[in-house]
């Protein structure tokens, strides 16, 4: 007979821990031992074996070795008295197991570094509530599984029935008994030591207070409760006390994320069920829970074959349904954010999808939608629209036009060669951002498989990234573009928005974006300070690009020869000079009424220089000059650029490829803004990296066999002074100087000229 009180009064859900070190206990552990009805397990040398290795991972024992160690480790203590022995009452099984410290640290071990050490120790103080144990098991299992809390409270007054044996983790011997009782012992089983209370009644006014706060507060609640009422209870209560509230819905991988603890102000389920009271929520028919469900998920949020059942609640079903798929990916779902939320990390709120029929774009019934019919819509817009990706998830906070302006005003400050401005943005139904590449409009021999303009969208989407935390806005970014001259660039969802500016990395450049601009006067040279060098530099570490800086007046005088040479072969290439008398406005009238291209004036040219530069207009000069190897004097706006310079700066970057010139286009925009921002001017001097890019590539060039030359000529001479001998790629270049304020500052597009709302 059992004396242990523990043992007798066993409420066959929790494991009755012994230690061997008690008397009592010890001499219980001997009366389960010898009883024949209940089986022993008795694994202590694996276990240590385990935790040896753990304490030598950084050599690799062999199996003697530790088996030797073993014995070594039991020769200084007992075995049977070593860790505890857990009897489960529900399987009759006696099991001895590591002390908790020591099975906790190898039961965790394969966590390691994805979660790490300290992480685990932090999690170990978590509190987590679970309501709802039919979704809810499988989210209990996985972060028992995990160790994302120390503590684990459940809830749920149902028993397990035939039904919910496609989704449960069960089987029929356990047809009748409590959905948190199964937890519990699946809990129990795995780690003895996960402390686990049960609220067999499920939750209810009476009992919700002890729930929440009871021996400390829940730091997280997962809602998996089927009561609409209940719903709202918990996050009446949750609210109040600060506790976030996740919940996942088993549809189309619809995670819903409220963080009352951060934003305590924030109204219940993102505020869908305001005017309906928790009293009508009682006591409802399936039909009539149907309607309140739909305004809390939304209609067009739900999936094809999800709208199709709930029109058959009632009919051919009782209930919606759930598959075991989409449970367990609920589980998985809310272990790993919740586990991201409980460390701390900046989990947002909103509404998040993980739809693998959307994702993977199976065949199955299409929803009927509205299609645009394309109707007063350009054939380069069509096209456009015809690129859109359907496998991104809709955006947890949708953009109102007014902030969809305001944040594509700053990104379309970012600078572009030639002031083209290639940029066109496609604003979609599920409230994503796309950006496309207006080849037509970027079209020119420096624009070398769209190379600068990729420098275009890249700083681009630094100031839209930047504007948009201004504005509290969350975004992911999704680099679309794989190859050159791909149309589509990146796609941008918006996340949540924020009540407060979120305090991205470099946000304090935001304030910078509308007062970047490019400075083309020449004034007397000054030298920059150190300091000031180090913290523009600092600027490319985390992105993969370099930076190479030179300030020696040497250096300057050799780099004014070869971009001056450059500028020169620049010209007598057909589409350089053509591209060239395009792209710059020579009267004010033209800048105004374009709204991009370089306006003359900002130049900064003296009369003369400006007369000279309007004989480039006639493409017979350029001949000429080309002819005869002459046009030497193009290159003494170059030499004065140069020689002027307080330091010339040289992005670099590994490899040659769209997502470098995209990071170098981001690097470039953070250093320009921060030079304007302590009051050093900024200009690009790049033109001749593109045209070496497309000289050493491509046989069809354009330029003479000599001029061909030359160029590679030019090239050495441009590695060995930025001792470019590890084959880095050349991304852009710039001059930084004190030149005061620019005169004319360049003229942008309107928003809704770069914009297309789908």
């Amino acid at each position: 007979m059992l004396t242990n009180p523990r043992i007798d009064q066993a409420d066959q859900a929790r494991p009755v821990i012994l230690n061997p070190s008690v008397l009592n206990d010890w001499e219980e552990i001997q009366k389960l031992r010898s009883n024949e009805f209940i089986y022993t397990i008795d694994p202590i040398d694996s276990q240590v074996s385990d935790l040896i290795k753990a304490d030598h991972a950084e050599i690799q024992l062999s199996k003697e070795e530790i088996a030797q160690k073993v014995e070594d480790f039991f020769r200084e203590r007992a075995r049977d008295f070593y860790g505890n022995w857990v009897f489960y009452p529900w399987k009759n099984t006696l099991v001895h197991v590591l002390p908790e410290e020591e099975f906790i640290k190898v039961r965790t071990l394969r966590n390691n570094y994805k979660i790490t050490p300290s992480e685990q120790a932090e999690l170990g103080t978590k509190k987590v509530g679970i309501v709802g144990l039919s979704v809810g098991q499988s989210i209990a299992l996985a972060m028992a599984l995990e160790r994302s809390c120390g503590e684990m409270r459940l809830a749920d007054f149902d028993t397990l029935e035939l039904s919910n044996l496609n989704r449960l983790k069960a089987g029929v011997t356990s047809l009748g008994i409590e959905k948190v009782v199964i937890a519990a012992r699946e809990i129990a089983e795995i780690d003895p030591y996960l402390r686990v209370t049960l609220f067999r009644d499920g939750i209810n006014e009476e009992n919700i207070e002890d729930f929440l706060t009871a021996n400390g507060k829940l730091d997280l609640l997962v809602d998996e409760c089927d009561s609409l009422d209940i719903k709202v209870l918990l996050r009446e209560r949750a609210k109040p006390a600060h506790i976030p509230v996740i919940m996942e819905t088993s549809d189309r991988g619809m995670l819903d994320i409220e963080r009352f603890d951060s934003h305590p102000d924030r109204p219940i389920f993102h505020g869908m069920l305001d005017g309906i009271t928790k009293a009508e929520l009682a006591n409802l028919t399936n039909k009539e829970r149907v309607a309140i469900v739909l305004k809390i998920t939304g209609l067009e949020t739900l999936s094809l074959r999800m709208k199709a059942s709930l029109l058959e609640i009632g009919s051919t079903i009782t209930s919606w349904p759930q598959l075991a798929s989409g449970v367990f990916l609920g589980g998985a779902s809310v272990a790993h954010v919740g586990r991201r939320l409980l460390l701390g990390d900046n989990v947002p709120s909103g509404r998040f999808y993980v739809d693998f029929d959307d994702i993977i774009k199976i065949d199955q019934p299409q929803e009927e939608v509205v299609v645009p019919t394309f109707q007063n819509v350009s054939a380069f817009s069509k096209r456009l629209l015809e690129q859109l990706p359907g496998d991104i998830l809709q955006s947890g906070y949708i953009l109102s036009p007014e902030e969809l302006k305001k944040i594509l005003s700053s990104a379309n400050m970012a600078p572009s060669g030639g002031n083209i401005q290639p940029w066109i943005w496609v604003f979609d139904r599920k409230g994503i951002l796309h950006l496309f590449h207006d080849q037509a409009r970027s079209h020119s021999m420096l624009d070398y498989k769209g190379t600068g303009s990729l420098i275009a969208f890249g700083a681009a989407l630094e100031n839209l990234r930047l504007a948009a935390a201004k504005e509290g806005i969350e975004i992911e970014l999704i680099n679309q573009i794989r190859e050159f001259e791909e149309e589509l660039i990146c796609s941008i969802r918006f996340v949540a928005k924020l009540k407060n500016p979120i305090l991205v990395p470099h946000h304090e450049l935001s304030d910078g974006i509308s007062i970047r601009c490019t400075n083309r006067k020449n004034l007397s040279r000054q030298l920059l300070e150190p300091a000031q060098l180090k913290e523009l530099t600092a600027f490319a570490q985390e992105n993969g690009v370099t930076i190479k800086i030179t300030e020696d007046k040497d250096d300057l005088e050799a780099l004014a020869e070869i971009v001056g040479g450059m500028d020169r072969m620049r010209f007598f290439h057909e589409d350089g000079l053509l591209d060239f008398i395009k792209e710059v406005r020579w009267t004010e009238k033209d800048a105004i009424e374009t709204k991009d291209g370089i306006d003359i004036a900002t130049l900064e040219m003296s009369a003369t220089d400006r007369a000279a530069m309007g004989l480039l207009k006639d493409p017979r000069t350029v001949k000429f000059f080309r002819k005869f190897l002459m046009g030497f004097g193009l290159t003494k706006i170059s030499k004065d650029t140069l020689t002027t310079s307080s330091a010339i700066m040289l992005l670099q970057g590994k490899q040659f490829s769209p997502a470098t010139y995209l990071e170098g286009g981001k690097v470039l925009q953070r250093v320009w803004i921060k030079a304007n921002m302590m009051g050093i001017s900024v200009q690009p001097v790049a033109a001749m990296l593109f045209i070496f890019q497309k000289v050493l590539t491509e046989a069809n060039h354009g330029f003479t066999k000599s001029e061909e030359n030359e160029i590679k000529k030019l090239k050495i001479k441009f590695d060995r002074l930025f001792k470019n001998d590890n084959g880095l790629q050349d991304l852009f270049m710039f001059r930084l100087n004190k030149a005061g304020e620019p005169s004319v500052r360049a003229i942008r597009r309107e928003v809704e000229d770069t914009l297309i709302l789908v």
